[in-house]
């Protein structure tokens, strides 16, 4: 008898013990409960939730459950995520790793139903990520395969978007994706330095670029909170650009960094289609601003020195 799929559930922590708890909590009520816990600390050795994790594993799961990872300081989503990747895979021997967040959760059968349905070693299945404050509508727009080779995806933004089915062929995606060990192993990790939103497009594309495809299964729901304003959506083309309301700044400024260093890596030496894309970036930032009453100076600034900085390939912190 084959022995039984070692599942690993990994999330970063900083700064709320509540999510963080209440992830561990959904994670126990699991009817198929993953055999590690991966909690990556992005706080401090000495934060409260740690103490108060691992008194709720030892009562709720089977010892050896939940592992924490130390970071050396707050390393951001994808910093902390890459260590974890690494570590569940090299020191726990996960067969699979399922990214999760602090307030991305799992409901009871979640895990179960992602498993259940059978795909080729080269797909990644995901979980569909809702926002159960909003009739469980999609937490923000899914790409989907749409069967015509000329324009072979497109954006689903709302479950009536969504194609019949159980199993929807994706384009790829971060939270709630299930990654095999396989994977890893011809993809790596996600680049650390991207700090935040930027592993969600620029690992799966990694994953893609080794022979992967990805499947979102419609029965496996995982819990996200959506954007609080409604995105700003355009097409051009075969293109969709979204920009989202309200976003701090420096939120703001890794997530165009990151999508023009990921433009360089896709074609780092095609620099005039390159700069052709940011400068659609640009127009597109800035009449979303401008819809938005939100551009100023400071914001602009912060626009183009974040793609300056993806175009030469520098990941430098906000």
């Amino acid at each position: 008898m084959s022995r039984m799929q070692c599942i690993c559930a990994i999330f970063t922590h900083f700064g709320s013990a509540d999510r963080t708890l209440t992830c561990l909590r959904r994670l126990a009520e699991q009817s198929r409960r993953p055999e590690r816990i991966l909690i990556i600390n992005n706080s401090t050795a000495d934060d409260a939730v740690l103490p108060a994790a691992r008194n709720y594993a030892a009562e709720h799961f089977e010892a050896d459950t939940l592992h924490i990872l130390q970071m050396p300081s707050n390393l951001g989503n994808a910093g902390g995520c890459a260590h974890g990747i690494q570590h569940a895979f090299a020191e726990l021997k996960a067969d699979y790793v399922w990214v999760l967040d602090d307030d991305s959760w799992p409901r009871p059968h979640t895990l179960e139903n992602l498993l259940a349905i059978e795909v080729p070693a080269d797909v990644v299945r995901m979980s569909l990520v809702i926002d159960p404050t909003k009739d469980d509508e999609l937490s923000w727009p899914l790409t989907i395969a749409t069967g015509d080779e000329h324009k072979p995806w497109r954006n689903a933004t709302c479950r009536e978007d969504l194609p019949a089915g159980n199993e929807i062929p994706s384009r790829g995606g971060w939270l709630g994706a299930l990654y095999p060990r396989e994977a890893w192993l011809r993809a790596g990790v996600p680049t650390p330095e991207l700090f935040i939103r930027g592993e969600d497009e620029e690992y799966p594309w990694k994953v893609r670029t080794a022979g992967f495809r990805f499947v979102t299964v419609r029965n496996s729901p995982l819990e996200h909170p959506s954007a609080k304003i409604p995105l700003i959506h355009y097409t051009y083309g075969s293109h969709s650009f979204f920009y989202e309301p309200g976003l701090h700044v420096s939120r703001q400024y890794y997530k165009s960094r990151n999508w023009a260093w990921l433009q360089r890596l896709k074609a780092p030496r095609n620099y005039i289609h390159r700069l052709g894309a940011c400068g659609v970036y640009i127009l597109l930032s800035i009449c979303s601003m401008i819809r938005a009453d939100e551009l100023t100076i400071h914001r602009f600034y912060t626009l183009m020195r974040a793609l300056h900085n993806g175009f030469y390939g520098k990941l430098r912190p906000y």
